[in-house]
């Protein structure tokens, strides 16, 4: 096996010349789209962390917001219920002054009827006397001086009991 160095060079020379024209037109191109692709998968890739960021800005965001809101239906409830409270307190108040004021007029009223009940007594046991004290003389008597005088007695009578 002989080796024919003219061939030899001729292929290496052909090896060498296919290098340079794959490095200028096939590698050049080709590791600029690799480059690319690189950074269009990095340019994702921050897009992606960007969004994961954002998105986690939110929850946390609207969790403060769900917080918030239960806050304020809880203070809410609690003020309803301090003015129910308030407004069951006035009503119970002004209920007891109502009742109050009504045994106090009732009291006047039991009082103003009595005094009415004794005056008509004594006026009727005035009367009484006076047409007893009459059948009894079989005289007429001065109604009125008879009637004052009994009143006297009866007052009088009425101070020692």
């Amino acid at each position: 096996m002989s080796v024919d160095l003219q061939q030899v060079l001729t292929q290496i020379v052909g090896f060498l010349l296919l290098l340079w024209l794959m490095r200028k037109f096939a590698w050049g191109p080709l590791l600029g789209t690799l480059d690319e692709r690189r950074k269009r998968i990095a340019d994702e890739w921050a897009n992606i962390a960007r969004g994961k960021e954002e998105v986690e800005r939110a929850r946390l965001e609207y969790q403060a917001k769900i917080a918030e809101i239960g806050n304020q239906a809880k203070a809410r409830v609690q003020e309803g219920v301090a003015e129910g409270e308030r407004q069951a307190k006035a009503l119970l108040d002004a209920t007891r002054i109502e009742a109050q004021t009504i045994l106090e007029k009732a009291k006047r009223d039991i009082q103003r009827e009595t005094d009415q009940a004794r005056v008509m007594l004594r006026d009727e046991v005035a009367q009484l006397a006076i047409a007893c004290a009459s059948k009894i003389l079989r005289q007429e008597i001065n109604p009125e001086r008879h009637a004052t005088l009994i009143a006297q007695a009866i007052d009088q009578d009425g101070g020692k009991r």
